[in-house]
């Protein structure tokens, strides 16, 4: 019993780089009404999004983290510290813009420093695995 109790603990401690590195947004069912086929349509929207964000897409990477952010019609879990997350990988992207930075700022600073630092360990990991380089250190936030 200890033997399977220690594997369990083991397991828990020993996350993949990839797992790490995943970002997904969490996508809801969406409530049937009047705004029903606009929350649909962001669901699959936001599935290919996530698909090309991870490829480097720089417009994709921008709607995972609108989306995350505010919720996109009620299709996505809002989730403040993975929306950081990918406005850092913007700024990393090489593509940014003065509203990209402006996006980052309005999203990271009202964050905890706790939750920052959870965003930065989660775009490094996300600009380490999109773009195989290391992560640039932004003073932004």
């Amino acid at each position: 019993m200890l033997k399977i109790l220690l594997a369990l603990s083991m397991g828990v401690f020993c996350v993949s780089p990839l797992q790490a590195a995943e970002i997904t947004p969490v996508t809801k069912s969406c409530e049937p009404g009047a705004k029903q086929a606009q929350c649909e349509r962001w669901v699959q929207d936001i599935k290919k999004a996530v698909e090309l964000a991870y490829k480097g897409d720089h417009g994709a990477q921008e709607t995972v983290a609108f989306c995350l952010s505010t919720g996109c019609h009620g299709a996505v879990a809002i989730d403040k510290v993975a929306s950081c997350s990918w406005h850092l990988v913007i700024a990393n992207s090489g593509a940014a813009t003065v509203l990209d930075a402006s996006n980052l700022r309005n999203t990271c600073r009202p964050m905890t420093p706790a939750e920052k630092d959870q965003a930065r360990a989660s775009s490094r990991d996300l600009v380490q695995k999109i773009y195989k380089r290391p992560m640039v250190a932004t003073d932004q936030m």
